[in-house]
C-alpha cells in the first residue's frame, strides 16, 4: 500500500511538471509571435496596465504607404568629380567635300621655343591623348584637324579663330606652321584645347544670374522699337530662373526689377550667396550689319585679350577670376554651344577679354553672354519677341 501511494505521488509530480513546461513554452511562443507581428506593423507603444506592475501592448494598426513622399533636402555642396575614363583612341573624321592630304608624321619635336614662348606640336600632343591628326583640303582651303575625346578641332596657321565641332572659339595666339607641322602656343593647349577635351566639370548647384544694367544704367537701345537693353535682360533672367530651379539649382537674381546696381555690388552679391557660377546677361550693339551670339570669359595671365574697347590690357596681371580660367571657359563654351543649337543664330565665338569688371572680380566660374545685337534690325525684332527670349533662356538651361 505504501508502494502504491509512492508511485501515485511520482506520477502527479511528473504531470505537474509537464503542465508547467507546456505553459512556459506556449508563453514564449506567444511572445515570439507578438514580436514578429509587431515588427511587420506600425510601431506599438508599451504602456503600463492600470493597477498592474506589468506592461501590455496596445492594439497594433497596420501601416499604410503615404500618398506623397517628400524629396530629400537638396545638397548644394560641390559634387565630387567621378573618375574619368581613359580616352578611347580617336578615329579619322573626314566630312563631305573634304579630302585627306596626310595624317601627320612631320613633327620632329614635341615642343619648340620661339623667343620667350613655348609652342607645342598639335600632332604629338594629340597622339599623347589618343587623338587623330591630319591635314585636310576643302575646296581651295587647307587646314589641320585634331580629333580627341570625340571633339573635332579645325585650326589654320596664323589664325586665332578655330572651330570645335563647327563652333567658333578665339584662341590667344595664331598657330605656327613649322616644318610642315602645326604648333600651338602652350597657353592655348592648357586653357582651351585641354579643357574642351576634358569635358564639362561639375560646377556646383548655386547660380547667380545677372540681368545686365538697370534703372539709370539703361544699356543699349533697340533699333526696332527703342526699348532699352535693361528690360530685355531682366525678362531673360526671370525666364531662366525657374528653368534652372527645375533642374535642382538654387538660383539668385542680382536684380528682380528696375534696380540700380553697380558692377562691384554684383560681384559682392555673388560672394554673399556663395555662388558656384555667375552668368551675366546682355545684348550688344555695333554697326547695323553685325549680328550673332558672343560669349565672354576672362583672359588667362600671359594671353592677350581678343579686344579691349580702348581699355588697358595688363597681360601679366593676376585677376581674381584667373584661378577659374579653365572652368569659366568650359562653362562659356557649353552655354555658347547650347544657345546656338536652340536659337540657330550666327556664331561670333567664345572670346577672352580682361576689361569686364563684373566677371573679372568673380571668385568662381564666370561668363558674360551677349544674346544678340539690338543694333541689327532683324535681330532686334527677334529679341523683342517673348518666344526668342524664352529660347535664349532654354539654351542656357540646357547647358547646365
Amino acid at each position: 500500500m505504501h508502494l502504491i501511494k509512492r508511485k501515485l505521488a511520482i506520477a502527479i509530480l511528473v504531470v505537474s511538471m509537464g503542465l508547467i513546461s507546456c505553459e512556459s513554452t506556449s508563453s514564449s511562443h506567444i511572445q515570439k509571435a507578438n514580436s514578429i507581428r509587431s515588427s511587420s506593423q506600425s510601431r506599438v507603444a508599451r504602456t503600463p496596465a492600470s493597477g498592474s506592475k506589468t506592461s501590455q501592448f496596445t492594439q497594433a494598426v497596420r501601416a499604410t504607404s503615404p500618398r506623397f513622399i517628400p524629396p530629400a533636402p537638396p545638397n548644394f555642396n560641390d559634387p565630387r568629380e567621378d573618375p574619368r575614363r581613359a580616352p578611347i583612341a580617336a578615329q579619322p573624321v573626314i566630312l563631305t567635300g573634304e579630302q585627306l592630304l596626310n595624317q601627320g608624321g612631320r613633327a620632329k619635336s614635341y615642343s619648340i621655343n620661339l623667343g620667350q614662348d613655348k609652342w607645342v606640336s598639335l600632332e604629338l600632343w594629340g597622339k599623347a591623348h589618343k587623338g587623330w591628326y591630319g591635314q585636310i583640303r576643302k575646296g581651295n582651303e587647307e587646314f589641320f584637324r585634331l580629333v580627341i575625346s570625340g571633339m573635332r578641332f579645325d585650326l589654320r596657321p596664323k589664325r586665332r579663330l578655330i572651330t570645335c565641332q563647327g563652333m567658333q572659339i578665339w584662341m590667344g595666339f595664331g598657330p605656327q606652321l613649322i616644318g610642315g607641322s602645326l604648333y600651338v602656343h602652350h597657353l592655348d593647349i592648357e586653357k582651351h584645347l585641354a579643357p574642351l577635351a576634358a569635358g564639362m566639370p561639375n560646377l556646383g548647384k548655386v547660380a547667380v544670374i545677372d540681368a545686365g544694367h538697370g534703372r539709370d544704367n539703361q544699356g543699349t537701345r533697340s533699333t526696332f522699337n527703342r526699348e532699352y537693353e535693361k528690360q530685355y535682360t531682366l525678362d531673360w533672367a526671370q525666364r531662366l530662373k525657374p528653368l534652372l530651379e527645375k533642374k535642382g539649382w538654387r538660383v539668385y537674381l542680382t536684380r528682380n526689377g528696375d534696380k540700380s546696381m553697380s558692377l562691384t555690388e554684383r560681384v559682392r552679391f555673388a560672394d554673399k550667396v556663395r555662388a558656384s557660377i555667375f552668368i551675366s546677361l546682355h545684348f550688344n550693339a555695333a554697326a547695323a550689319r553685325v549680328r550673332g551670339l558672343e560669349t565672354y570669359c576672362i583672359a588667362p595671365v600671359g594671353m592677350p585679350s581678343h579686344f579691349t574697347r580702348g581699355n588697358p590690357d595688363p597681360v601679366t596681371s593676376l585677376l581674381p577670376n584667373n584661378p577659374f580660367d579653365e572652368r569659366s571657359f568650359q562653362l562659356a563654351a557649353r552655354v555658347h554651344n547650347q544657345i546656338l543649337l536652340k536659337c540657330r543664330m550666327p556664331d561670333r565665338g567664345v572670346r577672352r577679354i580682361r576689361f569686364m569688371s563684373v566677371i573679372k572680380g568673380q571668385r568662381r566660374p564666370a561668363i558674360l553672354v551677349e544674346g544678340g545685337y539690338l543694333s541689327n534690325p532683324s535681330e532686334a525684332r527677334q529679341i523683342d519677341t517673348s518666344t526668342y527670349r524664352q529660347k535664349l533662356a532654354e539654351g542656357i538651361a540646357a547647358a547646365l
